[in-house]
């Protein structure tokens, strides 16, 4: 194959923007982009923004597929057993970098085993409880969880949301027993109904049920207020500063892609990125766009594994 076809093969792979070349390995078959997550929650959400936003009628199938559970583990041994031919992608959470320090059985020692494509965006996160919980401020909840040790349960559908009640926990010496779930899709109805009382998640998963009065959102995981709830404080304003949480969502390759492949289809990532209605429908999701190249992608794994270290060493996290 010519350079010029090779090129064009590789970044259509992830673009799907025209048809495919005849000789080109993805023929005749659907490009696989695998989320961790169930679908109808937030990364799969964005998943499917961006795969309609790569996609043309005259392309081949970009098909996303859901392989949720074990925080993302399943979805990644899939990819990291399929071939660097641009033909299967992994839509990456930022918890995915935990995995190894989490989990008895991994499926790899460091995310940086796939091979990094770019950054996509950056989901805002919140703090959501039932409004059968007598509390209306960050404040208030910890004073009731003090008076009722026990008696909240705190629900996770990734690794980072456990991640961040855990900090939270710790930081303000409450007692709340965990119930764990395969994603966002999952455990939204149990909080809805109070069957859960708490959950550290996506704004965009829980926003539209606190506007209607069935969930309360007391603070956001953020610097500074976001845009999308400007009336809520963030956690720092509330008075809990310690709470930190990776809330990246990335693509990455199978394992042995050549540099020159994963930056090329970084630049139609990026291309896609910078049109406004895509920008658009995005920041509807509350993900704030963010592209990158390869190796700020990595560097980006290597800076939150530490992070993900410290985390489990200082707060004496088992692995499951």
């Amino acid at each position: 194959m010519r350079p010029s076809l090779c090129a064009s093969w590789l970044a259509l792979c992830i673009a799907a923007a025209v048809a495919l070349s005849a000789s080109a390995q993805c023929a005749g078959k659907p490009v696989r982009l695998i989320v961790p997550t169930p679908a109808g929650g937030p990364s799969d959400s964005a998943a499917r923004t961006l795969a309609q936003a790569l996609s043309q009628p005259s392309s081949p199938a970009l098909v996303v597929e859901n392989k949720p559970g074990a925080g993302g583990a399943i979805a990644a041994q899939a990819v990291l057993a399929a071939q660097p031919d641009g033909c299967t992608l992994l839509w990456t959470i930022a918890s995915m970098t935990g995995i190894p320090l989490l989990l008895k059985s991994p499926p790899f020692q460091s995310l940086a085993e796939l091979t990094p494509v770019t950054l996509v965006g950056h989901f805002a996160f919140g703090m959501f409880v039932h409004p059968d919980v007598p509390a209306k401020s960050v404040a208030e909840l910890v004073a009731y969880a003090r008076a009722n040790p026990g008696k909240l349960s705190y629900a996770t559908g990734t690794l980072g949301e456990y991640m961040a009640a855990a900090q939270f926990i710790k930081a303000t010496e409450i007692s709340s027993v965990r119930v764990p779930y395969k994603g966002g899709a999952q455990l939204m109805p149990d909080l809805i109904t109070g069957r859960v009382q708490m959950n550290f998640g996506p704004v965009s998963s829980g926003l539209q049920y606190a506007k209607d009065g069935r969930l309360r959102m007391l603070a956001v995981l953020l610097p500074q207020r976001s845009a999308v709830a400007p009336d809520v404080p963030t956690l720092a304003e509330a008075g809990v500063g310690s709470v930190t949480l990776p809330s990246w969502q990335a693509l990455f390759a199978p394992p042995k892609m050549s540099p020159g492949s994963a930056e090329r289809m970084a630049r139609e990532v990026a291309q896609v990125l910078r049109e406004p209605k895509v920008r658009a429908q995005f920041e509807q999701q509350a993900l704030q766009v963010e592209g990158s190249s390869p190796s700020a992608l990595s560097a980006v794994v290597a800076r939150d594994l530490e992070a993900w270290r410290s985390f489990v060493r200082e707060n004496d996290i088992p692995q499951e």
